[in-house]
């Protein structure tokens, strides 16, 4: 087959064509050969991946800042002077730089440049003084995808991420292993592809000598003085030059500038994988990014992963059991999974997501680290979560005042959480604020385990997290960051809506809806605008929740909603002959109001979109939901060596024996 014809865009020309049993898939400038069988890709998560790339790509820049404010405090303690290194190479190194810098000095002074900031030493010896610029250089980073599968997210990262020294692509399968080396071949992006340069680039990408070696020298929070060659070419890394603007060129292979990341593949326990790289430092040591997006949950995973992210590093994780975490059937399975029962109420994708945030705090916990929430989203048939990992045992003991249960009526939605703990802030005698940890009291003392506006019993959920799911002032860095690269991402509409909402949605937790308020009064559900003037008026606060369409997030409490529909009632009377005696709808109708409802028009009593966001997407195609498990299947790689065949696989225990079996009925 010629590679001419079939060649992709963005592709690296590959002699065998497309092998048999395959076909292509892009996603922006990623293509892939997908085998019918033995690795597992669904498209319906391209939006999955997208918004993983513009998280991480935000979190970068935001590590970058925080890096450099602690290198340029550091640099005003000392004076502005480099702190010297240790050892005879670092001293051997100072001087081979020392006596570079003066036979530049003397080739520049023949065009007549200054030679006052060079200084003398003792023994005649010129040195560079203290007026030599010094620039602040971020370290790369390295991601790791413990559950790689045909290599596509990881592909892109290396493509569209900049400042990405490695991506450690890990599967299990075989066949998936396969599947990856051959596309990332196809990609350009491994490890002894060269690449040739672009506008905006230093130049071309090196070779894998060339890029351990310029990489080697990298160490965190290190300062770097300017760098100055006789050939004249700039001395600032690629990953610190200027943003690049959306329709900027590509090259060859499709990488977004200053992106040359590489992909190593390893075939393996993904837990055996994370485990090999929890130490601090080494040539193990840990990694920046772990994304975990395995079929089903991510439970046996979470140890692991936490273990083996640096401070300040960033966890993307993926759950796609909703039915385990927001359903009502499976609660011992949820409580197995995650510490926590489920919550079976309107609000329970939110509690999903707090069930999941719940299992990782606690299990960081035992090793002395505390996670912040960036993003946390229910998308579809899953959830995704981007959390930041830091080591700090004081904060740690916070965990119990952001970590409770939670009582749901059944009937009328009410909630009461309670939290295992809270924090109170008390000042000695010398003026010092000292946090104390005491044990909450409980929640409903007087009405036991009824709902106190319906008189209905009230289930348990939990435990599950309380505090803040979201980082507004982060997810506005994430929509800037996609505004400028708009054409970068297919999904980009549904990007922005569900990054505008996590911008805005409050702390607070859970959620209520119009429809679900009048189904329990059996009332008409009453405008939107209505209900948000009163919450407005009232002086609470007010946002959307990116989990359900027409949900409200609100810190006023369940009793003033409530008060808005017995307001409603007044004015406009419900038939209270269809209603029983003594059901909750009546108990909650005959209740006396204990706050005071305005229905003037708000100005700001809108949650309407803005421009061109989508907020809430319908499923654009049928059978929309999470793919089939693949299933693995053994590549012989001796084989496929000796006979040059990409597709050579062993043959599957049971189908080997049926085979065997039907040529020995034959013969007899």
């Amino acid at each position: 087959m010629s590679s001419s014809a079939t060649t992709p865009p963005y592709t690296v020309p590959l002699k065998e064509g497309i092998p048999p049993n395959h076909r292509l898939h892009t996603e922006s400038t990623t293509t892939i050969f997908l085998p019918k069988e033995g690795a597992f890709l669904n498209p319906v998560q391209h939006y999955n991946r997208d918004m993983s790339v513009a998280v991480i790509r935000a979190w970068n820049e935001m590590r970058k800042e925080e890096l450099e404010k602690k290198w340029r405090t550091k640099m005003e303690k000392r004076g502005g002077v480099v702190k010297p290194k240790k050892g005879k190479k670092a001293a051997a190194k100072a001087k081979v730089s020392v006596d570079e810098e003066i036979s530049e000095e003397a080739v520049t002074n023949v065009t007549g440049p200054s030679t006052e900031h060079l200084t003398t030493a003792a023994g005649g010896q010129p040195e560079a003084g203290p007026s030599i610029e010094k620039k602040f250089r971020a370290p790369s980073i390295n991601i790791l995808e413990a559950l790689a599968a045909t290599g596509l997210r990881s592909i892109r990262y290396a493509k569209e991420i900049p400042n990405v020294k490695y991506v450690l692509a890990n599967d299990l399968s075989p066949s998936a292993c396969e599947a990856m080396r051959r596309n990332i071949e196809l990609n350009g992006v491994g490890e002894d592809y060269e690449s040739p340069a672009v506008n905006g680039e230093e130049g071309a990408i090196p070779a894998k000598e060339e890029l351990e070696k310029e990489q080697a020298m990298e160490e965190k929070m290190e300062l770097y003085p300017e760098e100055k060659a006789s050939n004249g070419t700039h001395s600032e890394p690629a990953a610190q030059a200027e943003a690049p603007k959306a329709g900027e060129p590509k090259d060859s292979v499709g990488r977004r500038p200053n992106c040359r990341g590489r992909v190593k593949i390893n075939e393996g326990d993904a837990c055996a994988f994370m485990y090999s790289r929890r130490s601090p430092v080494g040539p193990t040591s840990r990694v920046d990014v772990v994304d975990l997006d395995p079929y089903g949950t991510a439970a046996p995973f979470i140890d692991a992963a936490l273990g083996c992210i640096a401070d300040g590093g960033l966890l993307a994780i993926t759950c796609t059991d909703l039915a385990v975490l927001a359903g009502q059937q499976y609660p011992e399975k949820c409580y197995s999974n995650y510490g926590g029962t489920n919550v079976h109420a309107e609000y329970t994708h939110e509690a999903a997501l707090r069930l999941v945030m719940h299992s990782l705090a606690t299990c960081a916990a035992r090793y002395g680290r505390y996670i912040t929430p960036l993003l946390s989203f229910s998308i579809d048939f899953y959830v995704r979560l981007f959390v930041r990992i830091d080591t700090r045992p004081e904060q740690v003991k916070r965990l119990a005042a952001q970590t409770g249960v939670v009582y749901t009526c059944q009937f009328c939605q009410t909630s009461v959480t309670q939290p295992f703990g809270k924090v109170v802030e008390k000042e000695t005698t010398k003026g010092v604020t000292l946090d104390a940890f005491k044990t909450a009291a409980g929640p409903t003392p007087s009405h036991g385990s009824s709902c106190e506006e319906c008189g209905s019993t009230m289930h348990l959920g939990g435990p599950l997290w309380l505090g803040p799911l979201q980082d507004g002032e982060f997810a506005k860095r994430v929509i800037r960051d996609i505004q400028s690269q708009e054409k970068e991402y297919k999904t980009y509409s549904r990007m922005l809506g569900m990054l505008t909402i996590a911008s805005q949605e409050l702390p607070n937790p859970w959620f209520f809806t119009a429809n679900r308020i009048a189904k329990s009064l059996h009332s008409s559900s009453l405008p939107m605008n209505k209900i948000l003037s009163a919450l407005l008026n009232a002086g609470y606060k007010i946002s959307r929740s990116h989990c359900v369409a027409g949900a409200v997030k609100t810190d006023a409490p369940r009793s003033f909603i409530y008060d808005i529909m017995r307001e409603e009632i007044k004015l406009n009377p419900i038939r209270m002959d269809k209603i029983p005696e003594g059901s909750p709808s009546r108990n909650i109708i005959n209740k006396a109001m204990t706050h005071k409802i305005d229905f003037t028009p708000h100005p700001d009593a809108s949650l309407e979109r803005s421009g061109k966001e989508t907020f809430y997407q319908l499923n654009p195609l049928p059978n929309w939901g999470p793919a089939p498990k693949a299933k693995s299947i053994q590549v012989s790689q001796e084989a496929k060596r000796k006979a040059g065949d990409v597709e050579e696989i062993e043959e599957d225990a049971e189908v080997k024996k049926a085979r065997l079996d039907e040529e020995a009925a034959i013969n007899a």
